[in-house]
Formats: structure tokens, C-alpha cells, sequence
């Protein structure tokens, strides 16, 4: 037995080490105005349950599993039925643990007979390929839980259980799933009024659902909002106005590399006094106020920043300025129907999907699109959907899914506007999912340029465009480098160590390079302090910036080395 019991805690820990890491449900689309009796057809592949949206749009999902490779063998059997599924992955570390009451397993081929549950309050379920587990919930403490369980089992539940769960894993059950058109009423249990049972009960999570869609656009700005079309009715012009990053307040209680760097050099300068500790308090604040108003480099590419802000007109082919000014300048349309390139047709169909909802002319000009744009094209990989098959666009999510592959298409010089995420931030979020390894270093963005509104990076950029020896641009490169940009902001993973590593390398040789330009000359080191301020403060902020967006320390450093890399790279590369 003392042989047996270290093999079974070894196991034991390896069981749960599987199952806290990943799991996977099938996104099998968005609909508007998604009723449960239209998706009985699929019931047979597992269990539906859905996460209703703004508007009346619903995100409907299917099933749960362990194994990927089911998931996606359930995904492949939708795609026959002409649904545009795909696997979406879950991270089960971004849960929390919760105390729930299990009170039945039961069989997905058979009816499930929910009337038996609906007096236990708020139902929850646990879907697996074949069975789904029914719960309610949830519970401050499993001395909470047990003082409800007598009573669930006294109605005719003796299996019934308390139960510890990751939140990830459950589906919060509403009339969609139940098909119970009355609101549930909760049990009153041990003498407890109903009122107070519910009290006692903790705040139910939202749907885990929404976790599967990249933080960036579950944190949006509430003037991100999305303003829903409903099918044939006319446009309601409901374009928010532009709004760029908003600026971060920076972190004081976080040591970091970026903040130690930045109090050398003021320390150097003389503005900051204290001692180097990697924190941004209030004597680093002040010290960098104090170098804004003492530091005349700084002070001149401040000005110059402002003055290029104000006088910089809109460049680009006539096409992308045409697509960023889609919903504010309404000849843009005539530049539309001009052109033969598919991306004009995708967001000529986008126009009359807005203004008419779904239909044969949408269905044709996308459809068009989407084959001109791969058809007889060298492919780098084979893109994660059939672009010679014919689709009915009945939902934004698939439209702008398309639109986000005919950017990502070869040949394809357009970026995808900076408004798209803007207006439709839950649609593109899951498009973002939907081909991120297919595309991500393919899919074209518009030059949004959201942080230069930010004083230190347009400072910052000031200085780099004036060290920069060359006398005319690449527009291409500056391109690209705005596209990554636009990426990194709405970046929905941290980047992988080896780029990680790869930019801290380019950070290495940049400051080795520029430092020795300095060197030579008294103009150039004053030019180069200046530098130093702007990129280091740039980098705390920018560090702030995705910490706000959910991401650790270390992965905020890595996307803000990223982004400044996009940002100074392309006028700094004759210093590397």
C-alpha cells in the first residue's frame, strides 16, 4: 500500500495538471435573432447553448471537450452543413475556482426533462462530447452548497453533490438551452426565505464564453460600443467618432527595467535626485516634468511634434484612403465601384449589408471577392477555409471574418481600416481568433497610429524622423511598420519567447549604436539625451498600456518593445 500511494498522488497530480490547462468548444457562428428550434439539426453533434450579444445578435456554440481533435472533427461535420464552425480554445488558467451543486449527469441523446430543475434557481452546465452535467450555483462556501443539497436530493436528486469547479467550464443556462419560457424561481431551503438564499449566493460569473475573445477587445472603450444593424433596415449612420489609445496612468508599484533606465539618464541630467530603484513614484514623475521644461532638445521636438500633427496631410492610394473614409465621406463609394481589386468589392457588399441586411447582391460581391482574391494565387499555407466553395452571409461575424481574409490574401496591398475594430470590436475579435495562425504575419492593417496622440511618442517620433539620413521615405516599410503597430494594439497573446529575445537583442544594439554616435559629437549626445527620455518614458507607458489590457509584467515588456521597435525602427536602422 506505501509502494501504491506515491504512484497514485503522481497520477492524481498529472490528471488534474491535464485537465487545468485547455479546453475547447465549437463556435459555430453568429446569427441575429437566433432562435433554439434552428439549431434542433445539430443537437445530435452535441450540446448547443449559446452567449447572447448586443443587439439581438448570438454567438452559438457546440459541445465541449478535452480533445481538440474532436472538437475539430465536430467543427468539419458543421462545415458540411454549410455553417462556418471552427474550434475555439479555452484557457482554463484564466478561471477561478467556484463551489457549485452538481445535481444530475445525464445522456445527450436523450431529452433532458428540464422542468425537474427549474425550481434550483440559476442552472449551469458542464458539456462534455456525449453528457452534460446540470448545476446551480454559485456558492460562497461549500458550508452554503451543503445547506442546499439536502433539499436537492429531497426532491429526487440523491446523486446530487457539492462540487469544486473551474468558472471557465461552466455554461450559464438560460431559455435557449432549457427552453423553459418562465423565469426560474429558486428554492427556499433550511428555513431561508428565497430572497435570502439568493442573497447568500455569490454574484453568478458571466457566460465563460466571452474569455475565448482577446482582452484587447473585451476591454474596449465604452465609445467602442457596436452599433448592431438589424436585417432590412436602413443605415442608422452610427459611427462613433474616432477615439485613439487612451493615455495609461502609469504603474508606480511595479519594478521594471524600462523605469531604471529612464531614472539613469534624468539622474545623469540632474532632474532626479533619489536613487535608482525601478519605480515610478512621485520623485520620477517630477523629474521627468522637470526634463520636459529644462531639456531644450526636448522642448523643440515637442513643438515640432505638435506643428507636424496639425499640418501632416492624409497620404495613401486613393482606394485605402477611400476604405478608412468608408463611413465618413459618402463619394467614397464611387472609388468602390471603380475598382476592380476584390477588397473594394468585400466592403461594397459591407455597405449593402449595413443599409439592407443579408442578401443575393451581398452573397455575389463577396463571393466574387473572396475567389479573386485566392484563386490562382501562390499560397504560402492553405488559408482555414474553402474559398471556392459559395457562401450566404447572414451575420456580420462571417462577413467581416472574410473581409479580415481578403486583407490577409496574397497580393493584397489594403489595410483593414482602423474604424472595422472600432464599430465592430466583438466581430473582429473573433476573426482575429479565427485565423491568427493563419495570418498573423499576412494580414494587412490601415496605419491607425493610435499611440501617437501619446506627448512622449510624438516627441519620441519627432527625434526619430530627424535622425533618420534618408531623403526620401519607403512608403512600403512605414507601411508595414504602422500595420504591426495596429496589430500589437489589439494583440490578443503575448509574443513567444523568441521574439521576446529577438527584440531585447534589437534594443541592445540600437542603444550600443546610438551611444556611439554620440560619442563624437557634443550636438549629437544632447540629441541622443533627449532620445533616451521620450523612449524610456514611451516604454513605461506603453508597458502600462497592455498591462491595462490584462497582459503580466513581463509580457507587457515584451509588446511594448514590440511596438516601440515599430515606431523607431525604420528611421534608427543605420544605428543597429
Amino acid at each position: 500500500m506505501r509502494r501504491s500511494l506515491p504512484i497514485l498522488i503522481a497520477l492524481l497530480c498529472l490528471s488534474i495538471i491535464g485537465y487545468s490547462q485547455k479546453f475547447y468548444t465549437v463556435h459555430v457562428g453568429t446569427f441575429v435573432n437566433a432562435k433554439s428550434a434552428d439549431f434542433d439539426p445539430i443537437r445530435k453533434l452535441g450540446f448547443v447553448h449559446s452567449y447572447p450579444m448586443d443587439g439581438d445578435l448570438t454567438q452559438v456554440f457546440l459541445g465541449g471537450y478535452d480533445d481538440k481533435a474532436k472538437a475539430q472533427k465536430i467543427a468539419n461535420d458543421l462545415k458540411v452543413l454549410d455553417y462556418n464552425a471552427y474550434v475555439m480554445e479555452r484557457d482554463l488558467k484564466q478561471g477561478r475556482t467556484v463551489t457549485i451543486v452538481q445535481i444530475a449527469t445525464r445522456n445527450l441523446n436523450k431529452n433532458i426533462d428540464w422542468p425537474k430543475f427549474e425550481s434550483f434557481g440559476q442552472l449551469y452546465a458542464i458539456v462534455g462530447d456525449d453528457k452534460v452535467k446540470i448545476a446551480t450555483g454559485i456558492y460562497n462556501n461549500v458550508g452554503e452548497a451543503k445547506s442546499d443539497l439536502a433539499a436537492i436530493k429531497k426532491a429526487g436528486f440523491k446523486d446530487a453533490f457539492v462540487k469544486k469547479v473551474n468558472d471557465v467550464l461552466l455554461v450559464k443556462l438560460s431559455a435557449f438551452e432549457t427552453r423553459l419560457k418562465k423565469p426560474l424561481i429558486p428554492l427556499a431551503i433550511n428555513k431561508q426565505s428565497a430572497n435570502k438564499q439568493r442573497a447568500t449566493k455569490s454574484p453568478t460569473p458571466q457566460n465563460t464564453i466571452p474569455s475565448t475573445i482577446p482582452r484587447t477587445y473585451s476591454n474596449l472603450p465604452s465609445t467602442y460600443n457596436n452599433p448592431q444593424v438589424t436585417a432590412r433596415s436602413p443605415e442608422a449612420n452610427l459611427r462613433p467618432k474616432a477615439t485613439a489609445a487612451s493615455m495609461p496612468t502609469i504603474r508606480g508599484k511595479v519594478k521594471r527595467g524600462s523605469v531604471l533606465e529612464l531614472q539613469k539618464v534624468l539622474k545623469q541630467e540632474r532632474f532626479y535626485t533619489s536613487s535608482l530603484d525601478g519605480y515610478y513614484g512621485k520623485g520620477t514623475s517630477a523629474a521627468y516634468d522637470r526634463a520636459k521644461d529644462g531639456n531644450q532638445q526636448l522642448q523643440k521636438y515637442a513643438l515640432l511634434s505638435e506643428h507636424f500633427a496639425t499640418t501632416k496631410p492624409q497620404e495613401g492610394d486613393a482606394l485605402q484612403v477611400s476604405i478608412n473614409n468608408l463611413l465618413d465621406d459618402p463619394s467614397t463609394i464611387y472609388t468602390l465601384e471603380r475598382s476592380k481589386e476584390p477588397v473594394a468589392q468585400a466592403y461594397r457588399a459591407y455597405l449593402l449589408f449595413r443599409r439592407l441586411g443579408p442578401g443575393a447582391e451581398v452573397n455575389g460581391l463577396m463571393n466574387t471577392a473572396i475567389r479573386a482574391a485566392y484563386e490562382g494565387k501562390r499560397l504560402g499555407n492553405q488559408p482555414p477555409f474553402d474559398y471556392r466553395a459559395t457562401y450566404a452571409y447572414e451575420d456580420l461575424n462571417q462577413l467581416i471574418l472574410h473581409i479580415h481574409f481578403i486583407h490577409a490574401a496574397p497580393d493584397n496591398d489594403y489595410g483593414a481600416p482602423c474604424w472595422l475594430a472600432e464599430i465592430h470590436p466583438r466581430e473582429t475579435a473573433i476573426a482575429h481568433t479565427a485565423f491568427a495562425n493563419y495570418a498573423a504575419g499576412t494580414l494587412k492593417l490601415a496605419a491607425c497610429d493610435q499611440f501617437l496622440s501619446w506627448e512622449e511618442i510624438r516627441t519620441m517620433e519627432s527625434i526619430v524622423e530627424d535622425l533618420d539620413a534618408r531623403k526620401s521615405k519607403d512608403k512600403a516599410l512605414a507601411n508595414a511598420a504602422a500595420s504591426r503597430r495596429a496589430q500589437l494594439f489589439m494583440a490578443p497573446l503575448p509574443l513567444d519567447k523568441r521574439s521576446v529575445a529577438e527584440l531585447e537583442s534589437w534594443n541592445r544594439s540600437l542603444w550600443q549604436g546610438l551611444n556611439a554616435w554620440s560619442a563624437a559629437d557634443p550636438l549629437h549626445k544632447d540629441i541622443v539625451t533627449a532620445l533616451k527620455i521620450s523612449y524610456f518614458q514611451s516604454q513605461v507607458r506603453l508597458e502600462d498600456y497592455f498591462m491595462d489590457q490584462g497582459f503580466k509584467v513581463g509580457d507587457a515588456k515584451g509588446l511594448a518593445l514590440a511596438t516601440l521597435e515599430s515606431l523607431v525602427g525604420y528611421h534608427l536602422q543605420r544605428f543597429i
